[in-house]
């Protein structure tokens, strides 16, 4: 069974021989220092480095995907705000917002970005008939947060739900377009993290009339093209882990805090996750081996980080990992 074959049967309700092992991209990447460390230039925006640097992961750390792009800036920069692009090394982040864009709401014309178009290059040089290719968003109101304060858009939340609607909408609107062309490009499957939208800040109520639409519209497009999308929730999602089942996703993945039999419990969809990024970044192997076999038994579909995993993240905690699942499957 080949890798692609493997997730794929997954994320339709297949039995297979064992469980995928993932680092899917985006928020959720897997390229460490010691992956990147020897590389010329910048993976971030650079695309013989953007796909030397998707191939190296799976090489060197045995996840079994490729997947690009490896931050979550990219899908703002359409919105006219300022990013720092780092290095290597170091992973590029919002500078300045767009505040102003809130009052021309009726006039945006977004146009994709230069490491947009790069994007879609890398996802067509890397197609292939083995390896799963893995195209990421970041989620709607992650998005928000980074073009706008995320402190103002929460209060406008509450006091024009109107504006906040439109806004999350128009951005939803972008996502689905960058997805879309994702999948052209040879995307095999979406995966969406959502970091801002985690439950203790926006409350069950909040999340339910916000975002589940929005998770809804953007996974009913995927659907379309007769793909499949893994959704990613941060921090202690428990309260809202019901409302999760309209979301539309065919995977989801929670961070640690969230335990795999109490969401398996709640959710239909299978369960992605979601091994200790702390664990994994300073633990030691043979701690990171059990946390995986534990993670299994308990019951996930796909076995993945719980969440970003820190640049410092040494290979032979990632390799005692994917050994893990590889071996004890």
């Amino acid at each position: 069974m080949t890798e692609k074959q493997r997730l794929l049967d997954v994320l339709n309700g297949k039995d297979t021989d064992r469980p995928p092992v993932i680092c899917p991209g985006g928020m959720m990447n897997a390229a460490v220092t010691e992956v990147v460390e020897g590389m010329k230039k910048n993976h971030n925006c650079d695309i013989d480095a953007m796909v030397e640097a998707a191939i190296k992961v799976h090489e060197i750390t045995g996840f079994e995907n490729y997947g690009v792009p490896f931050c979550m800036t990219i899908e703002s920069e359409p919105f006219h705000v300022e990013v720092d692009l780092g290095s290597k090394l170091v992973e590029p982040r919002i500078t300045k917002y767009n505040e102003d864009i809130l009052n021309h709401l009726d006039e945006i014309k977004l146009e994709h970005s230069k490491r947009a178009i790069t994007v879609l290059e890398a996802i067509s040089r890397l197609k292939n008939n083995e390896i799963p290719v893995i195209g990421n968003i970041t989620g709607p109101m992650s998005v928000v947060t980074s073009v706008i304060e995320p402190t103002d858009y929460y209060k406008m939340m509450r006091k024009d739900k109107v504006k906040a609607m439109k806004f999350l909408d128009i951005v939803t609107d972008y996502l689905i377009r960058f997805s879309m062309e994702m999948i052209e490009n040879g995307a095999d499957l979406i995966a969406m993290s959502d970091p801002s939208a985690t439950g203790e800040i926006l409350g069950k109520k909040n999340f339910e009339e916000f975002m589940i639409p929005m998770y809804k519209k953007i996974s009913e497009a995927v659907h379309e093209k007769g793909v499949k999308i893994i959704i990613h929730i941060c921090g202690k999602s428990q309260s809202i882990l019901e409302s999760l089942n309209d979301s539309g996703a065919d995977s989801l993945s929670f961070d640690s805090a969230v335990g795999i039999r109490q969401a398996k419990e709640v959710l239909r969809a299978p369960i992605m996750g979601n091994v200790s990024t702390q664990l994994l970044d300073q633990g030691m192997k043979e701690k990171v081996k059990l946390c995986t076999e534990i993670v299994m038994k308990n019951g996930t579909s796909i076995v993945s980080p719980a969440c970003g995993l820190a640049m410092s993240t040494p290979i032979e905690n990632l390799k005692a990992m994917t050994d893990t699942v590889k071996n004890k499957g």
